[in-house]
């Protein structure tokens, strides 16, 4: 099976996470997609921290919930970047739990690495409908 061997992880904030089931989750979606064995790195960050990101390489001075970063070089086994401020996720989780939020910011992130995106309402259609898919077949793990 070609998944992601390692996610490196760091965690700026002081919201303890566990990401075993992230790690799943890269896993089932490298499969999903049929993408050769990769490296990432995950940052959990506060608002400041995220606000300046999306400023320096987004020139949007504002608070997001993921950022992505992919490596632009198909032949580096290191897949890319995703950033998640646990703040806006405890924020806008709704009736999920601060877990199932990350899982599917983690998610969206991901694929954004993989070169998904959601400009064009179709690529919006097709990303929303593999995010869902996806996160089924996780839950089934």
């Amino acid at each position: 099976m070609n998944i992601p061997k390692k996610i490196h992880y760091s965690n700026s904030t002081d919201i303890p996470l566990n990401i075993e089931t992230l790690e799943k989750m890269a896993e089932l979606t490298a499969a999903e997609l049929g993408h050769p064995e990769k490296e990432l790195s995950l940052a959990l960050v506060s608002d400041a921290e995220i606000q300046e990101l999306n400023r320096r390489y987004r020139s949007r001075n504002s608070v997001t919930d993921v950022l992505s970063f992919p490596v632009e070089e198909p032949q580096v086994p290191f897949l890319g970047d995703i950033v998640i401020d646990i703040y806006q996720a405890e924020r806008q989780k709704g009736h999920r739990s601060l877990l199932e939020e990350i899982q599917q910011l983690f998610l969206h992130g991901l694929l954004h690495l993989y070169g998904f995106d959601h400009i064009a309402a179709k690529d919006k259609k097709d990303m929303e409908s593999l995010e869902k898919r996806i996160s089924i077949k996780a839950k089934e793990i």
